[in-house]
């Protein structure tokens, strides 16, 4: 079976996504995948589009480089232009944490009024459609944090938490993620395009 490669080494989310999203619609039948990353999030955000969509793949790793092989033959639809699943579906709200702190004065006021919203968020109806956590906001989400809880309920109830993994790369909290799904810009781009409206607290 012939091989075609996607070289992604070096790439930021989501381009490496893209790009073997768009080799995959490109691929002839009988030919296989093969996309190379350097990166963890990377890695994961590939492997879980690719689970998603019903294509059979493994990986294997030499030297801090990341192989996923995959044959292109989904057992399910032809790819689609929006298909990752992390997504809220239905039209609604969904709020957006860019930070830690809620507001610009003074940190400690910040802290107090975000701890407060995000513990009031399940007490407010309609719910959200999902919540998104980059930048400062994705401390929100890891150890040690008072919204971990909080965060947790809300995603016990249905409403995904997806948290930016190059985000966790560069503040290097990738290991103490507690609550919600280690995502890419790419399916963050599509929660906040499908809500009805985002609020930024």
């Amino acid at each position: 079976m012939k091989e075609k490669t996607v070289d992604a080494r070096g790439m930021l989310c989501p381009k490496p996504l893209l790009l073997t999203k768009e080799a995959l619609r490109q691929l002839p039948p009988g030919r296989s995948l093969s996309v190379l990353v350097d990166n963890y999030t990377a890695r994961t955000n590939i492997e879980r589009f690719l689970k998603d969509n019903g294509f059979p793949s493994r990986t294997s790793e030499e030297q801090g480089i990341y192989r996923i092989l995959t044959s292109g033959a989904s057992a399910r639809q032809p790819l689609a232009q929006s298909e990752p699943k992390e997504g809220p579906r239905p039209s609604g709200h969904v709020i957006a944490f860019r930070s830690d702190r809620m507001g610009s004065g003074p940190d400690e006021l910040g802290n107090i009024l975000m701890q407060a919203f995000i513990h009031t968020i399940d007490s407010v109806a309609p719910l959200p459609a999902g919540i998104v956590c980059y930048n400062t906001g994705v401390r929100l989400a890891t150890e040690g944090s008072p919204s971990v809880e909080p965060l947790r309920r809300l995603e016990e109830k249905g409403i995904p938490v997806l948290v930016c993994g190059t985000c966790l790369d560069y503040f290097r909290l990738k290991d103490k993620v507690e609550v919600g799904t280690v995502s890419n810009l790419y399916s963050i781009l599509e929660v906040l395009t499908a809500a009805g409206h985002v609020l930024y607290p």
